[in-house]
């Protein structure tokens, strides 16, 4: 989708270029993600896309075409571009903000309308509080949206976002993050990411490129650079907790062990025989609804024999001790120490479908680290 070929930019006065022989490709609907300090050149990198400046060498191609080739305006209207500073205009609703680009390509008046009603929605805002008001009104979430559903009007096939989620607080970011993934998995955009911040590169990132003054240090997917830094500058960017940022890349379907033993709740006395029948350390209890409601372990049996209330107490702390597929590790890991427990079930749905252990984690990740 997006190739740069040995792109240089260099400025009158500056010794060392902007961006020093760039080459990489950035393939159709991923987000690749630039990254490093400031003044790395990563914003210039975007502006050379879409020709907001010229680079001193090299070619920048979308789709095998020569950028230089196409009239800049044109160019620009088929990619989204979003800031940091938004760049909403004050004195225009939010509705008139988002139809900017739409009224440029004179579409009608009532698909204007319906794209843009459908964006505001899109972007998890209410339609009816948010079309008609000012830019002023909105807090800066709210209005960092607005820039995203501005920049995504006319459904371009490329987006540019430089560091668009740097000027709002840490719950918001969050937010922002996770439902610009969200939308990702539908619309599967190509996406170029400008950020400073590591954690956000490896969370949004398919592909993640390591700048330093200019120079391309490492280009990979998270997975690669946080197992294989090329060099101490990576490492020291991402890092001395690289091991615990890569918990952030699996979920609890990627360690699932298979449940060896289940018992009903009802079926409590026979649960050490059962376990001993099927060599399981843990067994998971059902109620009478055949819903998973908490587990107990050999070392729970050693501890309390048959003190059925005992056993059932234990069982209460592990009540919530279940997780989704898609649970990322790091909240997995959270709540088993919540619940001091070493097991937790793994859900699809409501249906229990495996489960995850500490060991389970740490033998993923090592597996991972020593690929």
């Amino acid at each position: 989708m997006i190739v740069l070929e040995q792109i240089t930019k260099k400025y009158p006065g500056q010794a060392m270029p902007a961006v020093d022989k760039l080459s990489i490709s950035i393939p159709k609907g991923e987000i690749c993600v630039l990254v490093g300090p400031s003044g790395c050149g990563k914003s210039t990198i975007l502006r050379m896309i879409n020709r907001m400046i010229e680079p001193t060498s090299g070619i920048v191609k979308i789709n095998g075409e020569d950028v230089t080739q196409k009239n800049p305006d044109q160019l620009r209207m088929g990619i989204g571009y979003v800031i940091q500073q938004i760049g909403l205009l004050p004195h225009r609703t939010i509705a008139e903000n988002i139809a900017i680009v739409p009224r440029l390509y004179k579409w009608p008046k009532e698909k204007i309308k319906q794209r843009v009603d459908e964006l505001i929605v899109m972007m998890g805002l209410d339609l009816e509080k948010t079309r008609g008001k000012y830019p002023a009104q909105l807090s800066g979430g709210q209005m960092q949206r607005v820039g995203v559903a501005r920049a995504m009007a006319v459904d371009p096939p490329i987006m540019l976002m430089d560091e668009p989620f740097g000027a709002v607080d840490p719950i918001a970011r969050t937010h922002l993050q996770d439902e610009l993934l969200r939308l990702q998995k539908e619309i599967k955009k190509t996406i170029v990411f400008v950020t400073h911040d590591i954690n956000e590169a490896i969370k949004m990132g398919d592909r993640i490129a390591i700048f330093n003054a200019g120079k391309l240090v490492q280009f990979g997917t998270p997975e690669e650079i946080l197992t294989n830094p090329v060099n101490e500058f990576v490492e020291d960017f991402i890092g001395r907790d690289r091991v615990v940022k890569k918990l952030n890349l699996y979920s609890a379907g990627d360690a699932m062990q298979p449940i060896r033993c289940v018992v009903k709740e009802n079926e409590l006395g026979n649960a050490a025989q059962k376990m001993k029948e099927a060599g399981a350390e843990v067994a998971f209890l059902l109620n009478k609804a055949g819903k998973a409601c908490g587990h107990i372990t050999s070392s729970d049996l050693d501890e309390f024999g048959k003190d059925l209330g005992g056993l059932r107490k234990r069982i209460g702390r592990t009540e919530k001790a279940f997780v989704q597929t898609t649970t990322p590790f790091p909240d997995a890991l959270s709540l088993l120490l919540e619940y001091d427990a070493d097991y937790l079930g793994i859900l699809k749905g409501e249906e229990l479908c495996g489960m995850l252990s500490f060991k389970g984690i740490r033998k993923h990740v090592y597996r991972k680290e020593g690929e």
